[in-house]
């Protein structure tokens, strides 16, 4: 029967979507009645992820026979040891040794999704529940994709699927070597649009944008080994020049429509400029009527004996007044001319041109020279910074910040200049750094009792906020927008200082954290990122290189891994 109503829906046009919830634990049955497994479940949340793997321990289906569950547990011993008790005592690891099933997302540790990823490429498991995440990331094929939703979500909210992304999703299904076919099964729920997904099927993959610009370490490395003219031309012969200039001669023709629509206003009309001319005629006008109103007023106060003298004074000022206004209206090209009746129309599609044009213009001039201004922009804030002469050439600061590659090399180099990251302890040092590397996705931390040295890195952290809100004040100036906006966090420092201790343990770390443990791994790669790019100062910064590599040393320890 809903086949039938689903149907009808299609043939009248009508979106068509079910508010009745996946199941999961009946999909997985029935695909495995029809030797469809393994399969990958995309789901548009961890957390969804999380809840349909757990709903299977309890679930009727039947556990996975003795002989699957040993070669789990083999493939287990190929691990670290360490790295194998972190897996077992992950909080699925029951679910996916009894039922064959597993959640994968970036909220996981790196160990436990290598884990699932192994079983999954050796077919020992029914499923995983992945994100849309793991189609672009991962490759970790399967006989089956089942797409829950036709939406994902993103930094932006919700948004419909693109035609490169369900692309990616279904080229999931079909294991090479081992299927001659792959399968992908949309099924009903609250965010599943067939209409949408049945026209992305049909849809060629959006096309690649580039994402190209200038930025501070690219300014500074371009200047170190080319002259300013040759930098130029190595910008312009980029492929994001390229796709920019395609762009502008697809723009092209509207601006020269836009062109020829206010140039060809100017046949039959005797004035030169029919939106200013206009729109001073009609303010006359207005300021005439206005005028004579006044003078109507004044005549009916004439019959108060009371004011008869002072609105005879009145009136006669407004009759002065009056007769000036229409010596001008009178001068005004306006009154002879044939067009005037659709002027008040023509001037509306006008100024609606006008705007256009010059938004038109703006945006070729953009696509033209946006790239090589934004280059010039960095470099005159790298100069102004003094890692640029006059002639902009990095100066001896200017070629050691040239070695840092992260998201925000000015504001780095600032820290390192200004003593920052002056510190005797590599605990402390990660704490700095694991400040600046945070994102804007605050992980919160309950107190915990290396707390107690916060006053040691608190100035730091002062100066730092200092620093990132001068240097964002100069970009704003400049009319520079960072891409990753500065993110200073506390809470990033404190959890980096405590993890910095050996005698920490990863579970003791999580009784204190409030996240995903992926995301309290990945900011501590973050800050080992940043710290690796402090050791390459060695030749300018010994002492800091020497104990960023500490700091290193300290944070990149179990369960830890790229």
């Amino acid at each position: 029967m809903r086949r039938i109503q689903a149907e009808a829906l299609r043939r009248q046009g009508k979106i068509l979507r079910f508010s009745v919830s996946p199941k999961y634990i009946d999909t997985i049955r029935i695909l495995e009645e029809h030797n469809l497994l393994p399969a990958i479940v995309f789901i548009g949340s961890r957390r969804g992820c999380d809840e349909a793997a757990q709903r299977f321990l309890v679930s009727s289906l039947s556990d996975l026979a003795g002989c699957v569950r040993e070669k789990i547990l083999a493939v287990l011993t190929e691990f670290d040891p360490v790295e194998a008790q972190y897996i077992r005592s992950h909080r699925h690891f029951q679910v996916l040794l009894l039922k064959g099933v597993a959640a994968h997302h970036a909220g996981h540790l790196p160990t436990w999704k290598h884990f699932v990823e192994t079983l999954m490429s050796r077919g020992l498991l029914r499923a995983v529940f992945a994100t849309t995440t793991l189609a672009a990331g991962v490759d970790m094929p399967a006989r089956t994709v089942v797409i829950t939703a036709s939406s994902i979500r993103d930094d932006e909210g919700h948004r419909d699927l693109r035609a490169f992304e369900l692309a990616q999703m279904t080229g999931r299904a079909g294991r090479r070597g081992r299927d001659n076919v792959g399968f992908a099964i949309f099924i009903p729920g609250p965010f599943q649009d067939i209409q949408l997904i049945s026209g992305l099927l049909d849809s060629p993959p959006e096309p690649i944008e580039s994402t190209f610009t200038a930025n501070y370490t690219m300014v500074l490395n371009l200047l170190q080994q080319h002259a300013v003219d040759s930098a130029r031309e190595l910008v312009e012969r980029s492929f994001g020049q390229y796709q920019r200039l395609k762009k502008r001669s697809q723009l092209l023709p509207e601006s020269e429509r836009l062109r020829r629509l206010l140039e060809d206003d100017s046949n039959g009309r005797p004035c030169s400029d029919r939106i200013s001319t206009w729109s001073e005629y009609r303010a006359t006008q207005q300021e005439i009527s206005l005028v004579k109103a006044e003078v109507r007023r004044a005549r009916k106060q004439v019959k108060l004996a009371a004011a008869i003298g002072i609105c005879q004074e009145e009136i006669e000022s407004l009759r002065s007044k009056l007769q000036t206004l229409q010596d001008k209206a009178d001068k005004f090209l306006c009154n002879t001319c044939p067009q005037l009746q659709k002027c008040a129309r023509r001037v509306a599609v006008l100024k609606r041109a006008r705007r256009e044009f010059a938004s038109v213009e703006l945006k070729l001039r953009e696509l033209e020279h946006g790239l090589w201004e934004r280059f010039l922009d960095c470099a005159t804030l790298l100069r102004q910074y003094g890692y640029l002469d006059e002639d902009l050439r990095p100066t001896a600061d200017g070629v050691w910040a040239a070695r840092l590659r992260v998201e925000n090399t000015l504001f780095v180099a600032e820290l390192v200049r200004t003593g920052y990251f002056s510190t005797s302890d590599p605990r402390l040092l990660a704490a700095l750094t694991g400040a600046i590397a945070a994102s804007d996705q605050e992980i919160a931390m309950r107190y915990v009792e290396t707390d107690k040295l916060i006053p040691y890195y608190r100035n730091a952290l002062t100066m730092a906020v200092a620093i990132a809100r001068k240097i964002s004040q100069e970009e704003y100036k400049a009319g520079l927008c960072s891409p990753t906006p500065i993110v200073i966090d506390g809470n990033a420092a404190r959890l980096l200082l405590f993890w910095a201790d050996e005698q920490v343990k990863w579970s003791d770390l999580l009784r204190y954290v409030i996240a995903d443990e992926g995301d309290v791994v990945r900011l501590i790669l973050r800050t080992s990122d940043i710290l690796g790019q402090l050791v390459h100062l060695k030749a300018t910064h010994p002492t800091i290189a020497d104990l960023a590599r500490e700091a290193i040393r300290l944070i990149r320890r179990p369960p830890v891994e790229d």
